[in-house]
Formats: C-alpha cells, sequence, structure tokens
C-alpha cells in the first residue's frame, strides 16, 4: 500500500512540476509571472532575504563579465534545459538600489547567470541599457 501511495505522489508531482516548468519564460516581458517569480524565490531563497519576485521587472544577464543583456525567455530556455538534464544553473540576484531602480527605469533585480566577474563599472553599463531598453520598448 505504501508503495501505491509513494508511486501515486510521485506522478502527480512531476505532473504539477511539468506543468510550472512549462510556464516559465513564455513571453519576453521583464515583468515576471507567477510560475518564474516563484522559481526564483525558490532559486534564490538563501539570497534573497525578504524580496519577493513577484510582480518583479527583472533583467537577465551572462557572458563570463556579465558583457550580454538577454531576454528573460532565454534564460527560463536555459533553466528548463538543464532542469531536463538534471543540472543546475549558476545564477544569481543582484538587487538594485532604489536610485538604480529609477534610473534603470523600474528594474529591481538583475538575474546573472553564467556570469564570473560583474565589475561596478559593468553594473553601471547594464542600469544604462536597461534604460535605453525602456525608451525604445
Amino acid at each position: 500500500m505504501r508503495f501505491y501511495i509513494t508511486t501515486l505522489f510521485s506522478v502527480l508531482t512531476i505532473g504539477l512540476f511539468g506543468q510550472t516548468v512549462d510556464s516559465l519564460g513564455l513571453d519576453n516581458n521583464p515583468r515576471l509571472n507567477d510560475y518564474e517569480a516563484d522559481y526564483l524565490n525558490k532559486e534564490f531563497k538563501d539570497q534573497r532575504n525578504n524580496f519577493d519576485f513577484k510582480g518583479k521587472k527583472v533583467a537577465f544577464i551572462t557572458g563570463s563579465n556579465g558583457g550580454k543583456l538577454v531576454t528573460k525567455t532565454d534564460y527560463f530556455n536555459e533553466v528548463k534545459s538543464r532542469l531536463k538534464d538534471n543540472y543546475e544553473i549558476t545564477d544569481s540576484p543582484i538587487f538594485l538600489t532604489e536610485d538604480e531602480k529609477k534610473e534603470s527605469g523600474g528594474y529591481e533585480v538583475i538575474v546573472t547567470y553564467w556570469v564570473k566577474v560583474l565589475t561596478p563599472n559593468r553594473r553601471k553599463q547594464i542600469i544604462s541599457e536597461l534604460k535605453i531598453l525602456k525608451k525604445d520598448g
């Protein structure tokens, strides 16, 4: 009996997780949907303190020096690929200051992945790039 209950629970959990993963990165709106926010809240649970990703405007950066601004879809496609292959992605959040939020056009956090070093100068450049995106979009 215990085997059947465990098997049933596993099947239900996998099904629910699959639906959640399918709901990640469906568009390139920098504002997160609930599934994306839940994923990032769990992914960064030890780094975010009381920060909640729900409804937040997020930028995504990759490259060894953080040189490439990418879309939300790009990031979540990488996440899905890694989850499928049972590998973790190397990512971390950078929470913006109040001044950086204003200057960037309302972005609240930058998620970096596969970034080895992000210099203060590059951080300023990213904020400027986000400001330009706001004007174009």
